[in-house]
């Protein structure tokens, strides 16, 4: 069995929960899915980790490493992973384009293995992370979802067959300055939403 774990701390709509949600399509059957959207795993977590035999993290990229409630579960389950020693898999996004600015966060967590003594065995990071719940699904892994989709079918057949893999970086199938732009635009439009101007935006604290 296997566990797909929601690391985000958004308790809906994530974009962890959209690339789950494509892995899944590749996993045929053989997993629970569980969450862990604040500090403490709850029991229905732990009892979900316990009758694994891997665990699949996906959270998004803070600060270059991985959340701080998502790091503080992992604390809590080391005694657990040690025990169990499962094999451990992540797929973490981020707002950069870059599929590479998640290195740091995926060798958190090779380094949390090491420090459990489970088997780490490898991850997707994926860039882009602000428009892949947004962007439409093409068949046959094509159009601008086609990379993600492609990195995660591979992932999804590793985790099925209990193979390692090595970190695969990838980003959305989107020119760079089109995805710098859509992000602009956004940003507009939610300062805008929420009283302020877009002139704010430019704004440093002294």
């Amino acid at each position: 069995m296997t566990a797909l774990i929601n690391g985000s701390p958004k308790l809906s709509r994530s974009t962890s929960g959209t690339l789950l949600g494509i892995l899944k399509e590749h996993m045929g059957g053989g997993f629970l899915e569980t969450a862990l959207h604040g500090p403490e795993p709850g029991d229905g977590c732990i009892e979900a980790l316990a009758g694994a035999g891997a665990w699949v993290f996906a959270f998004p990229l803070y600060v270059d490493g991985v959340p701080s409630h998502l790091l503080s579960c992992l604390c809590k389950l080391q005694s657990l992973a040690g025990e169990k020693r499962p094999r451990v898999y992540a797929i973490v996004n981020c707002g950069f384009y870059e599929g590479e600015q998640n290195r740091l966060a995926l060798s958190v967590m090779e380094n949390f293995c090491m420090r459990a003594g489970c088997r780490w065995c490898g991850g997707v990071g994926t860039g882009g992370g602000g428009a892949i719940s947004m962007l439409p699904r093409v068949p046959g892994e094509k159009g601008p979802l086609g990379p993600v989709e492609r990195a995660l079918r591979e992932l999804g057949e590793n985790i099925s067959s209990g193979a390692a893999q090595d970190n695969r970086y990838v980003t959305v199938a989107v020119p760079r300055i089109m995805y710098k732009l859509a992000g602009q635009m956004g940003w507009r439009k939610m300062i805008k939403a929420n009283g302020g101007r877009a002139g704010d935006l430019g704004k440093r604290m002294s």
